[in-house]
């Protein structure tokens, strides 16, 4: 009986075996019959009736029932992804309408300007004055996390949806940062971002003329020639425009303010996959307000587009000098295009190129005169989130209102006590940014800008 049994079960193994190796033959001969039909080239009518079959069998045949438009927008995305470009993006009724007030300079949200390098969501730049800004967010931040959610396989589109939100409530990101071995976690109470577009000031007894320009929206070239101009009638002996931060814009806005400073030459040209729509710009002697006066750019590894047009116009043609640090690297050009039902979508189209015909993107410009900037240590980050845990730095405020030596010297004290001192820089940086929190940021700190300091000691030259 047991022998009869176990023949019965080999006879059944050896059934199966077969069974599975038929299968796993047929599927083998399957596929390969599907690898040669995919090596030839699909014809334009058979990928549509292939993409309508595929909408076909989800709409029919998936286990939940899904709405024909998230399927058709979510296969314009994929189609859009396959470029493998991180500013080519879909843009739906709200998103179109979102990036329109983005450009007029009044959102809602962080204040940060993303991108995704490498299929990473990255920061380009905090926006100056913003909740990103005074938190501590920088440029190449990795944003790994939002609420604890991974960013991965996260479009850039969606990822501006969870950033955004109503004024008031926060967001926790988590972030990656080169050179920390440790993830960072940020919470950021959301704010309805003002931007003012450009911002000045007269220095070294009115000698010299300091323009920040934060973004390249609309209203950034009009808004900078008035400066420029009233430099002109208060006859400076120099000029610095700080473009550190400022993530970039409008091509025809970078195109017209670097007209500006130079009189004659190209400012910036595109080219593209058609030739035909390939464009050089070039100065107009018109349109020029400020040849003369020695310049200074100011300028970072949060500045972009935009802001690496201006600077390497400048820089190309000797108009001036550029401090601080290797720019970012965005030298792209998109253009958006409106869709149907109120869509758009943003496709890059070129590349822009400096006046020695150099493209900078995913390769920056170098600065004439390398100046970084002051920064925490990786202690002084540890212990910079364990001071603010325990309200060490919120109750020596309470007793210590006033920003002097006297007060930085106790607050290093009690900080040395505790076994959590800080640099000298962060010491004083973290207590005055405590100390003046509510109150209006003034336009520059002379006290820990030295980028800025080394351009006013390169004009007096």
């Amino acid at each position: 009986m047991k022998e009869v049994n176990k023949s019965s079960l080999a006879e059944r193994r050896k059934k199966i075996i077969g069974l599975v190796v038929s299968v796993v033959v047929l599927v083998a001969a399957t596929a390969g019959q599907m690898d040669a039909k995919a090596q030839k080239e699909i014809s334009d009518e058979g990928l549509t009736e292939l993409f309508n079959a595929a909408l076909f069998h989800v709409r029919n045949d998936y286990v939940d029932e899904t709405s024909r438009q998230k399927l058709i927008f979510g296969a314009i995305r994929g189609m859009l992804s396959a470029l493998d470009d991180a500013h080519t993006r879909f843009m739906t009724l709200e998103e179109t309408n979102e990036l329109q007030t983005e450009m007029r300079g009044n959102f809602g949200g962080l204040g940060i300007e993303i991108s995704q390098r490498d299929g990473v969501l990255t920061v380009v730049s905090p926006i100056d004055d913003t909740p990103a800004m005074r938190v501590g967010i920088r440029p190449g931040d990795k944003i790994i996390e939002i609420d604890k959610k991974s960013t991965r396989d996260l479009s850039l589109t969606d990822a501006v949806k969870q950033l955004r939100g109503k004024p008031g409530t926060s967001v926790n990101i988590s972030v990656a940062r080169e050179g920390e071995e440790e993830i960072l976690y940020f919470d950021i109470v959301r704010e309805i971002i003002k931007i003012q577009v450009v911002t000045s000031q007269y220095l070294d007894n009115n000698r010299i003329g300091y323009v920040r320009l934060k973004q390249f929206n609309q209203t950034a070239a009009d808004d900078l020639a008035k400066v420029l101009k009233d430099f002109k009638k208060k006859k400076v002996a120099g000029i610095i425009l700080d473009l550190r931060w400022n993530p970039g814009g409008l091509l025809d806005a970078a195109q017209r303010i670097g007209n500006f400073f130079i009189k004659s030459g190209v400012i910036v040209s595109t080219r593209g996959r058609k030739k035909e729509l390939d464009r050089v710009f070039t100065a107009e002697p018109s349109q020029v307000i400020v040849p003369d006066i020695p310049l200074i750019v100011l300028a970072n590894e949060g500045s972009a587009s935009a802001s690496e047009i201006v600077t390497g116009a400048i820089k190309d043609h000797k108009r001036g000098k550029f401090v601080g640090v290797k720019t970012f690297g965005k030298g792209s050009v998109q253009n958006v295009i409106a869709l149907m039902y109120g869509t758009s979508m943003a496709l890059t189209i070129q590349k822009y190129y400096t006046p020695s015909g150099v493209s900078i993107h995913k390769k920056g410009i170098e600065p004439d005169i390398k100046v970084p900037a002051l920064d925490f240590n990786k202690d002084d980050r540890r212990h910079s989130k364990e001071i603010r845990e325990k309200k060490i730095l919120q109750n020596f405020v309470k007793e210590h209102r006033t920003y002097n030596d006297e007060t930085v010297k106790s607050f290093q004290k009690l900080l040395a006590a505790r076994g959590l001192a800080l640099s000298d820089y962060a010491a004083k940086r973290t207590l005055k940014d405590e100390l003046v929190k509510t109150t209006p940021r003034p336009i520059i700190d002379l006290e820990f800008d030295v980028q800025l300091k080394r351009a006013i000691q390169e004009l007096k030259k």
